[in-house]
């Protein structure tokens, strides 16, 4: 059966409702944890940053907070997208010294090489056309710019994995997730758009790349 086409709909929810949604699926779709994912993008955090599908803004908040914490004492001028207006007034709450935008990953506004950094957390695999994302969002990072991003990956078997798989069926219909990615197949996707893998690493259900723009 063919997956609901995501859609704007799909996150116009109450900020509290949405993040509260994104905790359930972190723990038993991806089982990983909200400090390891944290940990991951805080320390991608450079001069000029871009962070995608930025939602509510509690993640990129706590992430700001983890970057103090882990020692990274870049001063970041933060600019943070997201396609849903719903979510956006969330985020405009919670990062009132950030510059927020309406945009569309896959039709950015920003010119060639704008950002020392690029994040995109937990977006990967809940878009269709995720070629057309990863062209923008390299187009506007610098040569030698940083870029993180995690994929959802296939569920393997045992109790827990059925729980995933339950979880995952939900999002595609409810229109929040495409479709999980095989690790070679994300990795080939991002090396196609000339990003050098500088790490890669799979936990649970979850692979995290860190990638340079060649």
């Amino acid at each position: 059966m063919e997956n609901k086409k995501i859609n704007a709909n799909s996150y116009d929810l109450l900020p509290t409702i949405y993040d509260i949604r994104g905790f359930f699926i972190l723990s038993f779709a991806y089982r990983n944890s909200i400090f390891r994912q944290l940990r991951f993008f805080a320390e991608n955090m450079k001069e000029k940053h871009l962070e995608c599908a930025i939602g509510t803004g509690s993640f990129t908040k706590l992430c700001l907070l983890m970057k103090r914490l882990i020692g990274n004492k870049t001063q970041t001028q933060l600019v943070g997208v997201d396609y849903s207006e719903a979510l956006m007034g969330g985020a405009k709450k919670k990062l009132k010294h950030c510059e927020l935008k309406i945009e569309d990953l896959r039709n950015l506004s920003f010119p060639d090489a704008s950002f020392d950094s690029v994040n995109l957390p937990n977006g990967f695999h809940t878009i269709d056309g995720i070629e057309k994302v990863l062209d923008e969002t390299t187009r506007v990072l610098k040569p030698g710019g940083s870029y993180y991003v995690n994929v959802l990956t296939p569920p393997g078997s045992g109790f827990l994995n059925r729980i995933s798989k339950a979880v995952n069926n939900y999002g595609k219909n409810i229109g929040i997730l495409n479709r999980p990615y095989m690790v070679e197949e994300a990795r080939q996707l991002l090396e196609s758009r000339k990003l050098e893998i500088l790490s890669e690493t799979k936990v649970g259900n979850c692979a995290y790349f860190k990638a340079r723009k060649i």
